[in-house]
């Protein structure tokens, strides 16, 4: 992959179209670009990390390890998202997040967080997206705290299972067919349950003709029959 290309790769992103060359390269992004494998990771703590991320193409998890040596997924991400510190300065939490590359080969850009707010006290208008997108980021993960929170877990599934139809694909047909990248167990982690459950409640969806699961894609069989019924749940 060429220098131009590599430009063209990042500036494909929303956030990022608007770059020049000359602010691309203020970026070091040509010597920011790397290939990941499967199961490699991109970094396994945060806090000693002083970079952002842009996914171009694959998936990566962000979690952490709890204190009995259990991963913790926190977000799964995949082409478009932006991770690492995203909020431009060493976190407080002292949580040790690690970020890993799953289900297949992954192209990634990063650069530093200083060369990045070098290019923000420059081009306010970037800086106003960034911080929406940052903000849009952390409603996500406050939607799913409270969830978790107040919800039961089949009304957990279900709401994640519509986030994940219309993460990419805004108006999906009523059948609707996407790649798997996720587990059992990975949603099982995002949704705050057990393997167990998700497997027995997905099972069930299945039987309902709402979903088919398998290693490779999921089926959305009827997508307005389940966003009615997330609806129903919520009292609408």
């Amino acid at each position: 992959m060429n220098v131009d290309e590599r430009f063209i790769l990042i500036r494909n992103h929303g956030l990022f179209k608007q770059l020049t060359a000359q602010e691309c390269g203020e970026l070091n992004i040509v010597t920011g670009f790397m290939n990941a494998g499967k199961n490699d990771f991109i970094y396994l703590n945060s806090l000693k990390n002083d970079r952002l991320y842009f996914l171009k193409k694959g998936y990566v998890k962000i979690g952490h390890y709890d204190k009995d040596g259990n991963e913790v997924i926190k977000e799964i991400l995949n082409e478009g998202d932006i991770f690492g510190q995203i909020a431009l300065h060493e976190e407080s939490s002292g949580e040790e997040e690690f970020a890993q590359v799953m289900k297949k080969d992954a192209i990634i850009c990063s650069f530093t967080v200083s060369d990045f707010e070098k290019i923000l006290i420059k081009r306010p208008d970037l800086a106003i997206s960034f911080t929406k997108l940052v903000g849009l980021r952390l409603k996500k993960l406050q939607t799913r705290l409270s969830n978790i929170i107040y919800k039961d877990v089949r009304e957990r599934l279900l709401e994640f299972l519509l986030y994940l139809l219309y993460k990419n694909n805004t108006h999906p047909a009523q059948e609707h067919v996407m790649e798997n990248y996720l587990t059992h167990a990975d949603i099982a982690s995002l949704i705050g349950s057990t393997r167990q459950t998700v497997t027995t409640l997905i099972n069930q969806l299945e039987q309902e003709k709402l979903i088919s699961f398998t290693r490779k894609q999921v089926i959305f069989c009827d997508t307005n029959k389940l966003a009615a019924l997330i609806k129903r749940n919520r009292g609408f």
